[in-house]
This record gives C-alpha cells, sequence and structure tokens, in this order.
C-alpha cells in the first residue's frame, strides 16, 4: 500500500468513529447532564435544600446517631448524645408541620402563577404563607442550636467557636 492509501484508511476510520460514537451515546441513554436522568440542584432558600428533620447528610463513622454538621468532630459524651437524640426527637414533629406548610403554600404559589387567572392578592396571601413557615423553621433551628449548645462543655464549646472560625476565614479568603 502507497503512503495515500494509508491517510486515506486513516481519515475513513476517523470519520467512521466520528459518526458512530455519538451515535452509539445516543443509544446508551440519558446522559448526567440531561434533566430526565438528574435531580434539580435545590435553591439555598428552598426548604428542600436542607436535610429532613432529624437526619443529616452524615452519620458519624462509629455507627451511632446521626448529629447536626457543626458537631463533627466533638466528642459527645453518651449522655450528651441521648439529651442530643431526644432535643431532635421532639422537635421532628414542629419542623416536619413547618416544612410541609411551606411546601403547601409553595405549590399553590406555582398553581396559581401557572393559572389562567392570576390573583394577586391570593399570591401575597401564599408567599406570606410561606414565607411564615420558613421563618418559623429558622427560629424551630436556632432554638435547637442554643439547646444544643448549652448541653457542651466548655471546651466543646470553645472547639465548637474555633472551628467556625476556621470556617468563616475560608468563606472570606473565597469572597475577595
Amino acid at each position: 500500500m502507497t503512503a495515500t492509501q494509508h491517510l486515506w484508511i486513516k481519515r475513513f476510520a476517523a470519520g467512521a468513529a466520528a459518526i458512530v460514537l455519538p451515535l452509539a451515546v445516543m443509544a446508551h441513554g440519558p446522559a448526567g447532564d440531561v434533566p430526565e436522568s438528574c435531580s434539580p440542584i435545590p435553591h439555598e432558600a428552598d426548604p428542600m435544600a436542607l436535610p429532613p428533620p432529624g437526619r443529616f447528610p452524615e452519620a458519624p463513622p462509629s455507627g451511632g446517631m446521626p448529629m447536626p454538621p457543626y458537631l463533627r468532630g466533638l466528642e459527645l459524651t453518651e449522655a450528651q448524645q441521648d439529651k442530643l437524640f431526644a432535643l431532635m426527637h421532639e422537635q421532628a414533629p414542629n419542623e416536619r408541620d413547618q416544612l410541609k406548610r411551606a411546601f403547601k403554600a409553595m405549590a399553590d404559589l406555582r398553581r396559581l402563577a401557572a393559572s389562567d387567572h392570576f390573583d394577586a392578592d391570593k399570591a401575597r396571601i401564599l408567599a406570606e404563607n410561606h414565607g411564615l413557615a420558613l421563618t418559623q423553621m429558622a427560629l424551630l433551628h436556632a432554638e435547637l442550636d442554643a439547646k444544643v449548645r448549652s448541653l457542651l462543655t466548655p471546651d466543646q464549646r470553645r472547639q465548637l467557636e474555633d472551628g467556625r472560625s476556621r470556617v468563616e476565614a475560608r468563606r472570606s479568603l473565597t469572597r475577595s
């Protein structure tokens, strides 16, 4: 074979690959960047961005009870863990009620916006209900945080503040 024939064979193979590869990918099904195959990214103000009441993204490596993320790295005694569990268990129904209220108000607001007859007064009421539910959830979280802080020893509180200082320092570096 001559050099020209080798060149044409290489070009043909590259062209065939350029045609076949996309077809093979399409035959495989939706990719990760297609909306049907991936969940939407929740907005920070969306209640869906929060973990469900009483549940957090990571359980401690010891296999114990999941803790709020800001307590990660603190060694809690068994008595502290029991009190923390009781506090979180006590608050979960209230938090769930507020979460359901927020979701319902937002769903109703979206339905109203998509309807043929938009009522601004009704939309305002629904938006206020959504905001009130989120406000109540923020208050519940703040109350739980205060109660959790009261369970900690002075040394554990110091560790908690040191961790928060490091996080704030990192955040200030990324903002500038």
